[in-house]
C-alpha cells in the first residue's frame, strides 16, 4: 500500500486467514476498495511448484486489480 503513496499503482497478497486484516489496512488507509490477491494458506512451507501453483492463482487476481484501477 505504501508504494500506492508514491504513485505506482500495486495490490496486496494475502492468505485467506489475512483477509480481514488486509481489508481493515486498507480501510484504515481510505481505499477500502483496495485490490487483494487471495490465494490459499500457508505459503511458507511450500515447495517451488507449490509456489508456482499459488502465483498462477494469484497472477489473474493481481492482473485485474492493476487494470481495474
Amino acid at each position: 500500500m505504501e508504494t500506492e503513496l508514491l504513485g505506482i499503482p500495486s495490490t496486496v497478497l494475502t492468505t485467506r486467514p489475512f483477509v480481514k486484516q488486509a481489508l481493515a489496512m486498507a480501510r484504515m488507509r481510505g481505499d477500502s476498495n483496495y485490490g487483494l490477491a487471495i490465494v490459499e494458506h500457508p505459503i511458507v512451507t511450500l515447495t517451488r511448484d507449490e509456489l508456482v501453483e499459488r502465483a498462477r492463482t494469484a497472477a489473474p487476481q493481481v492482473i485485474k486489480n492493476l487494470v481495474d484501477q
